[in-house]
């Protein structure tokens, strides 16, 4: 579906009347078994009460760096509110977001609701082919660091991306994107994932493949060395204005 079939004032009026919500999906142990971590995801719903992909709302809120600004700010808010209580609890941030943050005085906007759960956060950068982009997620990675928050490198890809080191020395965990199953790997992919892992390890941090959606994914990344996958195989749960709702439990829970 291309960004166009999203017209802006569906996703204002999706916004203005707070019908966005969040789901938690589960990061799980490759060696264990147990869930050890929940990812916040963020939802939309507009007012046929159909969900809008978060990714295309997103790409639309940059045209709105203010809007972008109110979006995440509440929805961080919900993330953080309705959190399971036990584990590390990983939430997007978006670097663009957090730069319009900066008030002319005082502290960045975000801050003071990241503090509320220091902790057991972990921030995740995503990181793209654009060097400014690169540049304000350094920026932002650099002040959490200070303020002492967990931070994930998100969607470390097969064929796109870029990784730079400054977000390397600031990262504890490095998330793997779903690409890494989407077919046969080639002699080369195999060697730069393996290489990839090595280095993951050698610099102590926790690696996640994401997309894992059935047993033969989650055996794949036991395969390859992972330490902890999340997809649609798991559980999740959904929340909708701090209002709990459990989807119907059709995908199979890995067995300890």
């Amino acid at each position: 579906m291309p960004l166009t079939a999203i017209h802006p004032h569906r996703i204002l009026e999706c916004l203005t009347s707070r019908r966005f919500g969040v789901e938690y999906q589960p990061l799980v142990s490759t060696l264990t078994g147990e869930t050890r971590c929940h990812e916040a995801l963020a939802r939309f719903i507009d007012a046929q009460g159909k969900l809008l992909p978060p990714d295309y709302v997103f790409e639309a809120l940059h045209d709105n760096p203010l809007l972008l600004l109110h979006a995440e700010l509440e929805m961080k808010r919900l993330q953080l509110d309705e959190a399971p209580p036990h584990g590390l609890l990983f939430v997007n941030l978006d670097p663009d977001s957090f730069a319009v943050g900066h008030p002319e005085e005082g502290e960045n906007l975000f801050l003071p609701i990241l503090r509320q759960q220091r902790s057991r956060l972990v921030v995740e950068v995503i990181e793209n082919l654009h060097l400014q982009d690169v540049d304000l997620s350094e920026r932002m990675m650099r002040q959490l660091d200070q303020e002492k928050i967990r931070l994930a490198i998100d969607d470390l890809a097969s064929s796109r991306g870029l990784v730079s080191y400054a977000a390397l020395m600031h990262a504890a965990f490095l998330k793997f994107d779903r690409s890494w199953l989407a077919g046969e790997l080639s002699a080369k992919q195999r060697t730069i994932l393996t290489w990839a892992l090595a280095q993951a390890a050698d610099l102590g941090l926790t690696t996640v493949l994401e997309g894992i959606e059935t047993p033969e994914h989650l055996s794949m990344a036991k395969q390859m060395g992972f330490d902890l996958v999340q997809g649609f195989l798991f559980k999740e749960r959904f929340i909708q204005r701090g209002c709990l709702q459990r989807k119907p439990d059709k995908r199979p829970q890995l067995a300890a």
